[in-house]
């Protein structure tokens, strides 16, 4: 809302009206019309009038002829039938029990017949309006600033006030002695009174009709008519405006259709008022407004992210640094480091460091491998940057190969496949392979199967016991130990 010595800036600004003139107001209408004049309900119909029942009315027929059942320049009193239409009763008494009600007998001519209410002695009820005809929106006499004869009226929150003046429903205020026609008014309206619309006023209010009852009590008062969806048995209903009547209109927290609902018809009415934040003035999120979520094409960028709950994730994810305690289904990763628990990390293992793949020769070893296991204890490993240098201690976990003080041995027999070795290992000129030194070669505790020979300039030793079974041909030194 307003306040005094600020101006508005923001929302409607219908705050600090001056108000209309209500020493006198004048209802000028067509009453040769069958649509404003109704013969069969005894209506005279005025949108959204500013007729309060009980009020004391002059009617003139304004040059033309009367319609039947009035005279011109008598006074009758009003009954409010709805928001926008009026009948007229003889007496006071009668307009507040609504009974002997005037009966219309026959248009009249002309089109400025009028209905007059004024400051008169009689009347304490009056409409307040300002911008000539919009309602004011109350809730508190003390929105009001009221002047009668230079002198600032009490405002009293009662319809009954004892002193100065009161409110009532549908924008009135009420008098507390009935003002005269030479008593000089002002006011002003200092503060309008508008529903916040936010979350919890869209609700949705539930009738059921019987037939007679044209006016249902809403749960909250909505700015007007445009801001309550009604249906009936699911069918959407047109709201009056200034300038048609049609299915319904709304006053304060009433609800009044122009026409009864039928017998056991359902009636919801929806407050459709803006769903904005609870907490503050959100007027958008990604272009959508009202109670709005992340889709799959929004991107975010935040500082940090703190959950309880699980992360799933089926894309790319890139971090400087990625600590998972809780349970985390991931994709693709990219992180300089790992850090945490991880016990329900998918994809990956836990407490891991890094994740690498293992050729050999250009062949990738196994698939989904997350873990090198080096038997054995002893082992080192130096990270150098990306480089793991990775030691082995002799023996370890091993039973093949043995330290020993003379060298290496083995608890295992072991050979080298002689089916392709190079000349470096077979010795040139030689036709056996086996274990050469220069260019010679060693036989020790062997059988020599087939055919063979020693080269000319070429030297041959066989240690221990030897069994030649075929031929040894030797051009070259052959020495026997």
């Amino acid at each position: 809302m307003s306040y005094l010595g600020n101006s508005p800036a923001t929302g409607e600004n219908n705050s600090f009206k001056i108000l209309d003139d209500l020493t006198s107001y004048t209802l000028t209408f067509d009453g040769s019309s069958a649509s404003v004049v109704s013969l069969a309900d005894d209506t005279i119909t005025q949108l959204t009038h500013r007729f309060v029942t009980g009020q004391r009315v002059t009617y003139t027929h304004g040059g033309g002829t009367a319609i039947g059942g009035l005279t011109s320049g008598s006074v009758y009193y009003i009954v409010k039938n709805d928001q926008n239409s009026i009948k007229l009763a003889p007496t006071y008494a009668d307009a507040i029990a609504a009974t002997n009600l005037i009966n219309f007998t026959a248009l009249g001519t002309g089109t400025s017949h009028t209905l007059n209410v004024a400051f008169d002695g009689i009347n304490t009820k009056f409409v307040v309006t300002y911008d000539n005809g919009t309602k004011a929106q109350m809730t508190r006499a003390a929105q009001l600033q009221i002047s009668i004869n230079g002198v600032i009226q009490q405002p009293q929150d009662t319809s009954s006030p004892t002193n100065g003046f009161g409110f009532d429903l549908d924008s009135v205020i009420v008098f507390s002695t009935p003002p005269v026609n030479t008593d000089v008014f002002w006011g002003n309206l200092v503060a309008n009174n508008f529903p916040t619309f936010d979350i919890a006023d869209n609700t949705v209010d539930s009738f059921t009709g019987n037939g007679s009852a044209v006016s249902f009590t809403l749960s909250k008062s909505p700015a007007n008519n445009q801001n309550v969806l009604v249906t009936l048995d699911g069918v959407v209903q047109y709201p009056s405006d200034n300038y048609t009547i049609r299915a319904y209109s709304i006053s304060e927290n009433v609800l009044t259709f122009t026409g009864a609902p039928g017998n056991g018809v359902s009636i919801q009415a929806r407050h459709i008022g803006f769903a904005g934040a609870t907490s503050s003035a959100v007027t958008g999120f990604y272009g959508r407004t009202g109670n709005v979520g992340l889709t799959t094409g929004d991107h975010i960028s935040v500082g940090s992210i703190s959950t309880v709950g699980n992360v799933n994730s089926t894309g790319i994810g890139t971090f400087a640094s990625l600590v998972v305690n809780g349970n985390a289904t991931l994709g693709i990763v990219t992180a300089t480091s790992f850090n945490g628990s991880g016990s329900g990390l998918t994809g990956v293992s836990t407490n891991f460091v890094s994740a690498i793949g293992i050729q050999s020769g250009g062949s990738s070893i196994g698939v989904g491998i997350t873990q090198l296991n080096f038997i054995g204890v002893g082992n080192t490993f130096a990270v150098r940057g990306t480089t793991v240098d990775i030691s082995i201690t002799s023996g370890a976990g091993s039973t093949i190969f043995l330290s020993t003080p003379t060298g290496l041995s083995t608890t295992s027999e072991i050979g080298i496949n002689t089916t392709g070795l190079p000349s470096s290992l077979t010795g040139i000129g030689n036709s056996f392979q086996g274990l050469y030194i220069s260019n010679g070669m060693v036989i020790m505790d062997n059988t020599l199967n087939g055919s063979h020979y020693i080269g000319t300039n070429y030297n041959g030793l066989m240690a221990g016991p030897v069994t030649v079974n075929g031929s040894l041909s030797i051009d070259g030194v052959w020495v026997v130990v």
